[in-house]
């Protein structure tokens, strides 16, 4: 049941919204499945320790059941180590995540631990190896049988002399009171599920494969494709902006041609524009002057945030509307909305009305260029923008403001 404030919904043509202060590094929305990434993990990992083994309980979500079957005594204590070969990336940052689910019945879980193993004498390779010799640094340890989402961030070793991390990355876990095979027909068991390797310093959610760059970010009315390899991500998996040469680009679309528009963006600035850029871009409607006309949400070098729209020939702007904010603090985040129709600008920050200006007449009809996020006549934008929306209708005052409410708790603004 919807309980918090309602969003304008009708009239969006284009939007996306990242789910800051909604998601974490291991969950995804509708429109936010997570930063793209390659999951490493596949159905064979290799084993070690004392006996045991593992059953694939689901491919799909990458859930393991991981047995051991042998102790010191009966019962008694016992370990096995599970791991996956990535030697062949050695160098690269690496992180492995998992959702560990529950134990069974037979015996206690002392601990699980996911990480790097080391090289050893007794496997020079470090394949199945027990995560207890690794340094602290090279693993993450779980003590309790609460479900629990844990993870681990190292760089890929490539094992060489011993006890050096060796590339293969995994989990250990570590059985007590177990009862060994043939002593009765058990096992003592832990099961893991979301199980996940990639070649990045951070956790990001879930993915059974490949989440490429374009099914990362979704748009909210699913028409217009939404490419972000040209963007950067934090190391919370939230999609940021570098100031250099980021950006998102979206190709022409009907949207574009209309003779009203709204642009509402969340964004948040880190500071002043970096290569001496004379302003930021948040969003931009591009190409040449002629027949048509270039609008959209730029933040001043002062931190002043402003919207424009601009019309005339191919080789210099004639007509010129400006609207302007307030001055914007670095790290914080601020609701700007601009709004045009022909003959008036308005400019919106954190739901009020700042500016408005009566200018020229020209429509924004018929430029079917591109719109770029992040960037626009070569200034980045740096900083985040967690939401963005284009409307083609002039959303009014109340619209406005009943939106900004909708925003103000998540983004503490």
């Amino acid at each position: 049941m919807y309980t918090g404030p309602k969003l304008k919904s009708e009239d969006l043509k284009f939007g996306y919204d990242t789910g800051y202060g909604v998601l974490s590094n291991h969950a995804t929305s509708r429109f936010y499945p997570g930063e793209p990434t390659v999951n490493y993990t596949t159905d064979s990992p290799t084993g070690g320790g004392w006996a045991g083994g593992h059953d694939v309980i689901d491919s799909d979500t990458k859930t393991f059941k991981f047995k051991v079957q042998n102790f010191t005594a009966n019962p008694g204590a016992g370990w096995r180590a599970f791991t996956w070969d990535m030697t062949s990336h050695a160098g690269s940052a690496v992180t492995i995540s998992a959702t560990f689910e529950y134990a069974g019945p037979v015996g206690q879980m002392a601990w699980v631990m996911i990480g790097q193993t080391n090289t050893g004498s007794g496997n020079s390779s470090g394949a199945g190896q027990y995560l207890g010799y690794s340094a602290s640094s090279e693993r993450y340890q779980k003590t309790t049988e609460t479900k629990e989402r844990i993870s681990w961030s190292g760089t890929i070793g490539s094992g060489g002399s011993a006890n050096q991390p060796s590339g293969h990355i995994g989990i250990t876990v570590w059985i007590n009171n177990g009862v060994a095979t043939g002593f009765g027909n058990y096992d003592s068991y832990i099961v893991m599920s979301d199980i996940q390797i990639e070649k990045k310093a951070h956790a990001t959610p879930f993915v059974n494969g490949t989440r490429s760059s374009t099914q990362g970010l979704i748009d909210l009315k699913r028409t217009t494709s939404i490419d972000v390899s040209n963007a950067s991500f934090d190391s919370t998996g939230q999609l940021e902006f570098d100031g250099t040469d980021d950006e998102i680009q979206l190709a022409s679309n009907d949207w574009n041609k209309v003779n009203t528009v709204t642009v509402e963006a969340v964004v948040l600035i880190k500071g002043t524009p970096i290569d001496g850029n004379s302003y930021h871009v948040v969003a931009q409607k591009n190409g040449a002057y002629s027949g048509g006309a270039v609008y959209g949400i730029r933040i001043g070098s002062n931190n002043i945030p402003y919207g424009t729209f601009s019309k005339g020939t191919s080789s210099s702007e004639t007509h010129v509307d400006t609207v302007s904010g307030t001055a914007m603090t670095a790290n914080k985040y601020y609701h700007l909305v601009y709004t045009r129709r022909v003959g008036e600008s308005v400019f919106y920050q954190n739901g009020e009305g700042i500016n408005s200006a009566t200018g020229s007449n020209d429509a924004i009809l018929n430029n079917t260029s591109t719109v770029t996020i992040g960037q626009g006549d070569g200034r980045q934008l740096y900083g985040n923008i967690p939401v963005l929306k284009i409307y083609d209708v002039v959303l009014s005052a109340a619209e406005i403001k009943q939106n900004y409410n909708a925003y103000k708790n998540r983004f503490n603004i």
